[in-house]
């Protein structure tokens, strides 16, 4: 999704310092942007001794893993550009059995995960897990992490085998969805935070930050919506996707919708998308010419921003009990190195994701995201920019 950055950059991305926290809040700064790193992510200290690692922020996904160097099986297909920043454990570190509290909680309670435990090593809990754009495969580690100024062992995956192998600018994913095992219910169980509560704020140009625990911030404005039981994944229900306040949503039926920051894009099925792009090429006229640009199917050429502006209309996405999100042009719009305009959002049934809308990154930009676990629900705010959250209420 995007070329791997520089030696250079790298080593003073790893010399940023944490932002501070408070004694019942974690917040991090993040780095990446949707285009074209199509990552954004933080740096954690992880093993013994500990090491720097760039994590994606997933809200899509529970476990959090590294790309690793496992003691027997190597790293049968990790992608190429730091192999030698790989997390290699010990071996005692891997014997997480079976019967293990978060081994159980995989095999439980993780959509799209496959905890297996083979008769010759019970000791071990391994596991597959399938993404949009490829799977991983590994075996879970306790192991010392450092946060917010905070030292203690979670539970995290050894991805020992990824496919398809491609460069990233990431070791790994951390896993902020619902379950057991994901990152942010192992920090309260072990009271690192006071709170099972998320938020993120998405740097439309990059950076922004992430938080974890009982966060103060500005809450003027906030639009919340009840979260949704829908597979562990952050749902506010279902949606009708509306464009430019018509009364009568692009699709007549609602489909449910989840937040996945581990999506670059936002993805929505087919029986949406296309009556979606043929209403935007309506709206944009037959003057301007459409083009691909790599991964991105549609897209356009203009004089200016103000006519982008002037011509693309804003979009929401409309939930029950009146509640909605607006999304403004510049956020499902991408401007690519090849001066086009591009959607940025896809269609979700070429990669499998026929019967949800998966609102990912390029949406949420300039957006302070919040997933309150401890009471249920979601919320959202445009922000003019993501730097470092004003301490304001208390959630």
């Amino acid at each position: 999704m995007a070329a791997m950055w520089s030696p250079i950059i790298a080593l003073l991305l790893l010399l940023l310092p944490l932002v501070p926290s408070s004694s019942s809040a974690i917040t991090l700064p993040l780095h990446g942007n949707v285009y074209p790193v199509g990552h954004y992510y933080v740096t954690l200290q992880i093993g013994k001794p500990l090491k720097h690692y760039f994590l994606d922020i997933h809200t899509g996904s529970n476990l959090t893993w590294l790309e690793c160097q496992h003691p027997h099986l190597g790293c049968q297909h990790c992608t190429q550009g730091h192999k030698h920043s790989y997390y290699s454990p010990k071996l005692s570190n891997l014997k997480v059995g079976c019967q293990h509290m978060y081994c159980v909680a995989l095999r439980k309670d993780l959509p799209g995960i496959n905890p297996q435990c083979p008769i010759k090593e019970p000791h071990q809990c391994h596991y597959k897990i399938r993404y949009l754009d490829g799977t991983t495969e590994g075996v879970l580690s306790l192991d010392k992490i450092s946060v917010g100024g905070k030292e203690n062992n979670i539970a995290l995956g050894c991805g020992y085998n990824q496919h398809p192998r491609k460069p990233s600018p990431v070791h790994g994913i951390l896993g902020l969805g619902m379950g057991t095992v994901g990152f942010v219910p192992q920090l309260k169980l072990q009271k690192m935070i006071s709170k099972n509560i998320i938020g993120h704020c998405l740097g439309k140009d990059g950076g922004g930050y992430l938080f974890f625990g009982d966060k103060q911030f500005g809450s003027e404005g906030i639009t919340w919506a009840p979260m949704r039981r829908y597979e562990l994944f952050y749902s506010p229900g279902q949606a009708k996707l509306h464009l430019d306040g018509q009364p009568e949503p692009i699709y007549k039926h609602g489909v449910n919708a989840v937040f996945d920051s581990g999506s670059t894009y936002t993805y929505i099925p087919a029986r949406i998308y296309n009556p979606f792009v043929h209403t935007v090429r309506h709206m944009i006229g037959s003057s301007h010419r459409e083009v691909h640009d790599h991964d991105l199917p549609h897209c356009w050429k203009f004089k200016s921003i103000d006519e982008v502006k002037r011509l693309f209309k804003p979009l929401s996405l409309q939930f029950d009990n009146k509640i909605a999100m607006h999304i403004p042009a510049m956020n499902y719009l991408i401007h690519t190195r090849s001066n086009n305009w591009c959607l940025a959002i896809l269609n979700g049934t070429h990669v499998g994701e026929d019967r949800r809308i998966l609102i990912g990154d390029a949406t949420m930009r300039d957006m302070l995201v919040i997933y309150d676990n401890q009471d249920g629900r979601l919320g959202w705010v445009h922000q003019q920019e993501c730097t470092r959250p004003h301490p304001a209420s208390r959630l």
